[in-house]
């Protein structure tokens, strides 16, 4: 486990999506910066359409670094993989000997049998790869981490962020329709979050979700949303604040375009194209695994105490099952398969 700059454990959070690629023609969709110290690095951004109303972003993004780090799995079982540092320039020079770069995993290309062809890529590198080797409306799954930041506005209002970012991007088994009689959309996401309550909305049917996440060098407010009353409930009387749990559930990501209708001068009311366009976006906690309370872990005392030291050195930014159970494990996919 990494190491954090605060001291306490990382409640981590992982996504996994299927759907069409979108937005790769934007010109924006490969960026790529240097900054004043010299550092560069490559970000690509773009969508993934889950379904007919739902457009998801995600994030490929990496520095390119005076050094790679490369890793060779052990043919003996437990044993922990190889690990060796080379210089960035030697960063894939050592394939033949088993190494592979620690970075993205790409399958963008399949071979004669229809199957993914996958190749491990430094991230800095993977950005330029899938924006070359993508296309808008190519069926895509892509699966990633979950990263949350914070920052204050003009107004002193803090704005919170989660970013998507893709460790796996590979070509769909089969092409995706969303008019199929057996579509099923794919934006899932399991999250580990430091529970501190849930309240009921004070518009719509649906209870809100107030928790903690401890990432590497912050510890991030997020809000999650539930809209079933009884996993609302069983929530609200099993857990106490600082209580730790993973939970799991859909994102959405959907625009909810209003028509803008004016009348002319001649009495007749125009629609026109534009419109008033807002965003329902939203984590949707569908299940919550209770083997997995954690109430020693993680405590008011001990939170508090690791944001007052993230303050000091500036750098804090601001079955039994409940509900539906993702039974999925985060783990490492062979080179031979795929998830779907």
């Amino acid at each position: 486990m990494a190491k954090t700059t605060h001291g306490l454990p990382e409640t981590k959070g992982f996504f996994r999506l299927r759907g069409l690629a979108t937005g790769l023609k934007k010109e924006d969709a490969l960026k790529a910066q240097t900054f004043p110290s010299g550092a560069e690095k490559n970000t690509a951004k773009f969508g993934v359409k889950v379904d007919s109303e739902s457009i998801v972003f995600i994030n490929v993004e990496g520095f390119k670094s005076k050094n790679a780090y490369l890793f060779k799995q052990s043919e003996v079982k437990g044993e922990k993989p190889q690990q060796k540092i080379v210089p960035w320039d030697d960063r894939y020079n050592y394939e033949e000997e088993g190494f592979k770069v620690i970075g993205t995993r790409l399958g963008l290309e399949k071979d004669e049998k229809g199957k993914n062809i996958i190749s491990t890529f430094a991230q800095y590198d993977a950005a330029e790869e899938v924006v070359s080797g993508l296309s808008d409306d190519i069926s895509i799954y892509v699966q990633g981490q979950i990263e949350y930041s914070s920052f204050k506005n003009r107004e002193g209002d803090a704005i919170r962020n989660k970013k998507l970012l893709a460790d796996a991007v590979f070509l769909n088994s089969k092409d995706i329709d969303f008019e199929e009689e057996d579509f099923e959309s794919l934006s899932d996401f399991k999250q580990t979050i430091v529970f501190i309550g849930i309240e009921k909305a004070e518009t719509g049917d649906k209870f809100l979700v107030e928790a903690k996440i401890i990432a590497q060098n912050s510890i991030e407010n997020a809000e999650f949303v539930v809209y079933e009353k009884s996993l609302a409930n069983m929530i609200k009387k099993n857990l106490k604040p600082y209580t730790a749990i993973t939970v799991s559930g859909k994102i959405i990501n959907k625009a909810d375009v209003e028509e803008v209708k004016e009348t002319n001068s001649w009495g007749k009311t125009n629609s026109f194209d534009r419109a008033n366009t807002s965003y329902t976006r939203e984590y949707v906690i569908e299940g919550a695994n209770p083997e997995t309370i954690d109430v020693e872990t993680y405590t008011q005392s001990t939170v508090d105490e690791a944001i007052e030291k993230l303050n000091s050195e500036g750098q804090q930014k601001s079955s039994d099952a409940w509900g539906k159970q993702d039974t999925s494990d985060k783990k490492e996919v062979e080179e031979d398969e795929l998830p779907w």
